[in-house]
């Protein structure tokens, strides 16, 4: 494993400055010999598992990101891109479930950060210095997961490859580059079946945008981002699971990408992409 000691010593002094989300992605990006202070700092509506809702953790949403922009940079073909992503996000996933046994936030945190008594009870039973310790164990892990997935070529294919992420980036206007970095969080984050992640890149480009506007700014959760939360749970009577929306997870991204392409979710991600 690279650089363990300084991965897990940056992770954790950047964890109270960008969040878990951005500190991951930041680490595990720099370790390709990438920096993007834009993203870093777009990544906090992701942080405490979408706006603070408790699906998964920050770390993923942000090594997910880092991988995705490693698998565009890595190949030319979009399809080849996109299926890299996503793999590369299962096996993030994968890893993390080791080190966890679990991936949302509340389930880590026991705490629900939506409401004022679970803020308090977070700081005060000192589960900030819980997060501390698992992006310290976790990070260096991130890295050397998103290393040896990336450096596994997907088999060519004429069949097109696509990601229900990258699909809402690519109808928000948001660019190739933009939504190929978003391609992992297909399927609930590596097609795990997990919150929606078609929703989570809706609400990062939302932040992106704001941000984009607003540079001086410095909060987490940015205008417009819970009013995309709340549409989106309406459409789908409060439901945000991938594996519930779908009635089904994905085995491989041709599976995921079929499902898109025969008009899977089209509600939904034109629900997100006009958000």
């Amino acid at each position: 494993m690279k650089n363990t000691c300084s991965a897990r010593k940056e992770a954790r002094s950047l964890l109270f400055k960008l969040g878990c989300t951005g500190a991951v992605y930041s680490v595990v990006n720099k370790n390709f010999g990438q920096r993007d202070s834009e993203v870093e700092k777009a990544t906090g509506p992701l942080c405490g598992g979408i706006l603070q809702e408790g699906h998964q953790c920050g770390m993923l949403w942000g090594a997910a990101l880092a991988a995705g922009a490693e698998a565009n940079r890595r190949m030319k073909d979009t399809n080849a891109a996109t299926s890299l992503a996503i793999s590369t996000a299962h096996d993030l996933v994968d890893s993390f479930t080791q080190r966890t046994s679990r991936v949302n936030c509340r389930d880590i945190s026991r705490c629900n950060q939506k409401s004022m008594l679970g803020q308090i009870k977070f700081f005060i039973t000192g589960k900030p210095l819980n997060c501390a310790r698992l992006i310290g164990r976790w990070a260096p892990e991130a890295v050397d997961t998103a290393d040896k997935s990336l450096a596994i070529k997907p088999a060519s294919s004429d069949t097109p490859v696509v990601s229900c992420a990258s699909i809402v980036a690519e109808k928000i206007g948001a660019g190739k580059e933009k939504a190929m970095m978003l391609a992992g969080f297909a399927g609930g984050i590596g097609l795990s079946g997990n919150a929606c992640g078609a929703l989570g890149a809706a609400v990062y480009l939302k932040a992106e945008k704001w941000f984009r506007e607003n540079p001086d700014d410095r909060r987490f959760i940015v205008p417009g981002s819970e009013e995309i939360m709340r549409d989106f749970m309406f459409e789908n009577k409060g439901e945000v699971r991938c594996s519930k929306i779908c009635g089904k997870t994905f085995n491989t991204p041709e599976e995921h990408s079929d499902y898109i392409q025969n008009g899977g979710c089209s509600k939904l991600i034109d629900l997100l992409a006009s958000a």
